[in-house]
């Protein structure tokens, strides 16, 4: 592992905050941890090297998988009792059905910790039957980007910046089409084209619910006039040719930054991306809303777990600790997405480097930010089925955006998860 001194921490743009690095691993005797993500290869490195220069004794193995297999893992080598992962990156809405398989450890004893460091409002995401299962790590919000060049090039304004002027989807597509008939290859799109958790807004915001109710929200409910009719309007974006079918998700930034699409819904961690395109010029507003509904932001990110078999448990809280609870960490781990850590210390250090970082492009940076954290969220289901939810919605909408009926693929997926939640534990 490629160690990291405390000066090349700051040219990392770390900004090393003045709280203490959690203490030195006294054991004689060397401690090795896995730590399993779903980030690609080497991007943990500068955090594992720095707590490991504050750790001599501790020494961490990454462990990287896809996002879409992330959660097979945990499940295939947990389940099996697999020791040789320590700690682990959670997605907020799975911590109840990991909960309850035994995957996570009770860190309840830890709350006052915990509480002091992070966010108030990360604390529900790491929680289950009021008990504490992981470490709040992350937190997450959306832009509306758009292509200043596309925008001039069909005489549109830029969209407005303050979020109480944010636009309505009927004006933004509106544009969008204006856009598209001046030259822009596509109009609009979202760039997580067929996950829930980008498209669950488009529902809350006219009061139509996450799709789920019931105790431990394990009913579907998909079939109401409010959910055919928003998802028949998602379906028009790709079947209007507004926005690209067909393109997998990994695929979407690129399609924005290389110039081709006008304006497009993302994750405040594509900032960063887009900056690195040096021929785009790029500006980012709040997220679009439904005129008659209320804005609605999608939030709630990575969270971090131990595993309650683990061998070096005492090593395993340290590195996730410093991962989340410690200033200088929670601030150098949010290089790697990048996003918003919910260490309070961390997120205003976050907020500074990233709002200067990308000058009058993203000058609204931490002004949207702030706001849709404190005023627009909506987490993700928390039930111990999103698991299975969240895999056969997502198929659902891959599967509409490439030409399915919206009616009765709802139909079909609502049976499908009415029958899959029956067979849950």
């Amino acid at each position: 592992m490629v160690k990291i001194t405390r000066r090349q921490a700051v040219a990392l743009g770390t900004g090393l905050l003045a709280t203490p690095m959690i203490g030195r691993f006294a054991h004689a005797q060397e401690a090795r941890i896995g730590f399993l993500s779903s980030q690609k290869a080497g991007a943990f490195d500068a955090v594992i090297a720095a707590f490991e220069a504050a750790n001599p004794g501790i020494k961490v193995q990454a462990q990287n998988v896809p996002f879409d297999q992330l959660n097979a893992q945990i499940q295939a080598r947990l389940g099996a009792g697999d020791t040789s992962v320590d700690v682990f990156t959670v997605d907020e809405p799975r911590v109840p059905a990991y909960a309850q398989k035994g995957f996570l450890s009770d860190l309840t004893a830890m709350r006052g910790e915990i509480e002091a460091a992070v966010a108030p409002a990360a604390l529900a995401g790491s929680s289950f039957k009021d008990k504490l299962w992981s470490f709040p790590f992350w937190t997450t919000s959306q832009f509306l980007f758009f292509n200043n060049d596309l925008l001039k090039k069909a005489d549109l304004p830029a969209p407005d910046s303050d979020p109480a002027r944010r636009l309505t989807w009927e004006d933004l597509l509106t544009h969008a089409r204006t856009a598209q008939k001046a030259g822009a290859k596509w109009g609009f799109a979202f760039d997580q084209n067929d996950r829930y958790y980008e498209l669950q807004p488009l529902y809350e915001s006219q009061g139509f619910g996450p799709g789920l109710t019931g105790d431990g929200l394990l009913t579907p409910a998909l079939t109401s006039a409010g959910w055919v009719n928003t998802t028949e309007w998602y379906r028009d974006l790709y079947a209007s040719a507004l926005a690209p079918r067909g393109v997998a998700y990994e695929q979407m930034p690129a399609l924005f930054s290389s110039g081709q699409v006008a304006y497009m819904v993302a994750g405040v961690w594509h900032a960063r991306v887009f900056r690195l395109a040096k021929e785009l010029n790029f500006g980012i507003a709040p997220m679009p809303y439904f005129a008659g509904g209320k804005p609605v932001t999608p939030t709630g990110s990575w969270t971090i777990g131990v595993n309650p078999k683990s061998a070096r448990k005492d090593a395993a809280l340290k590195f996730a600790k410093f991962l989340t609870l410690d200033g200088n960490g929670a601030l150098l781990a949010s290089t790697i997405a990048p996003q918003p850590p919910v260490n309070k210390v961390a997120f205003e250090a976050y907020l500074k480097r990233e709002s200067e970082a990308g000058g009058g492009n993203t000058a609204a940076f931490a002004k949207i930010i702030s706001h849709e954290l404190a005023n627009t969220t909506v987490s993700r289901p928390r039930t111990i089925g999103y698991v299975v939810f969240e895999e056969i919605m997502n198929r659902m909408y891959s599967d509409i955006r490439n030409g399915a009926e919206a009616k009765s693929s709802l139909d079909r997926t609502q049976a499908a998860l009415s029958a899959a939640f029956s067979r849950l534990e």
